[in-house]
């Protein structure tokens, strides 16, 4: 079996998520990889159109995660090394959905796992529904944990 991604972002549905990530690399050997994403709402990789005028390169995603994620990883950590498993663990900036799925690509996932999130009219109107996306684009199974 691949890698299994899990989609964490400290709250109670990741949370569930979670557990179940570990419970299926515990019972495939696969490797688990934490995926926190640190929303962004632009593609730090597009073409920038802003800024100065001359030539300066565009800022770049610093190596460690922003402050604002490091309580978020450090939770996920201490769940994991709690349960015995190997992790990575990984953050990126952008669009979730993409993130999680790009993050799952990259590694061969053969299982993204995510906690369910229950949108109201208006947030599935204006897709903020993070599983459906991930099940659409991701290529591999996808177990969403409610």
């Amino acid at each position: 079996m691949g890698s299994i991604v899990v989609g964490y972002d400290g709250e109670e549905a990741a949370q569930r998520a979670l557990d179940r990530a570990i419970a299926e690399a515990r019972s495939s050997r696969a490797r688990l990889v934490v995926v926190v994403v640190f929303e962004m709402p632009l593609n730090p990789e597009a073409p920038q159109y802003f800024g100065t005028l001359d030539d300066s390169p565009s800022p770049t995603i610093p190596a460690t995660a922003p402050p604002e994620l490091e309580h978020v990883l450090a939770q996920a950590r201490e769940r994991v090394n709690a349960s015995g498993v190997r992790a990575d663990y990984l953050w990126a900036a952008g669009e979730p959905a993409s993130m999680i799925v790009g993050a799952a690509k990259d590694r061969r996932a053969s299982l993204i796992v995510l906690g369910g999130h229950h949108h109201g009219f208006f947030g599935r109107m204006f897709g903020e529904d993070v599983a459906g996306e991930v099940k659409r684009e991701a290529g591999c199974k996808v177990l969403v944990v409610d």
